[in-house]
């Protein structure tokens, strides 16, 4: 009797540690690119090494800062190794119409994203690719309400495009680093 109930301790306790052993403790508010997040630090350099063109309407601002924050951390840059050229594209269109009176109740904020990396030593282009991201808001019968929803749902677009073209990035450089 003794023994059976040692056993079914001993089976529990077992498979309790097995369980907390797969899994992986990070901090949820851990700076991106930082090592408690699992990046390699040879990646950290190489993704600070990448100066983003200057932009100058308020929506490609707000992606090259977001993207500057997210490959730097808040960092300055380092003698930059790659060039990353945008060109965006936004578009907005209704998402939601009251049948009734034939108004937007909702809006979808489309952005469309061209990027290309380019190695600035060699002037060969490392990646080309296209990111495209949504985000919608709530039209109401208030005008600054609407131009600040919208505003938001564009900052949104652009901060999901900015962490998408990171990630691209990130395996683009480590595919030219096996290659």
């Amino acid at each position: 009797m003794w023994s059976s109930d040692l056993f079914r301790r001993s089976a529990l306790l077992l498979a309790v540690v097995s369980l907390v052993a797969a899994c992986q403790v990070r901090p949820v508010y851990a700076p991106v690119g930082s090592s408690a997040m699992g990046d390699n630090p040879a990646m950290i350099t190489e993704l600070a090494s990448i100066a983003v063109e200057a932009q100058t309407d308020r929506i490609p601002q707000a992606l090259m800062n977001e993207l500057i924050f997210q490959l730097r951390g808040g960092s300055a840059l380092v003698t930059p190794k790659y060039r990353l050229h945008l060109i965006l594209t936004t578009r907005v269109s209704d998402l939601a119409i009251r049948a009734s009176e034939d108004i937007a109740v909702a809006k979808l904020v489309s952005l469309t994203t061209t990027y290309t990396l380019t190695e600035i030593a060699t002037g060969q282009v490392i990646t080309s690719d296209n990111v495209y991201t949504t985000s919608s808001f709530d039209v109401t019968s208030q005008r600054y309400a609407n131009v600040r929803a919208e505003r938001d749902a564009e900052e949104r677009a652009a901060r999901a495009a900015a962490a998408d073209i990171r990630l691209r990035l990130s395996s683009a450089l480590i595919g030219k680093k096996k290659a």
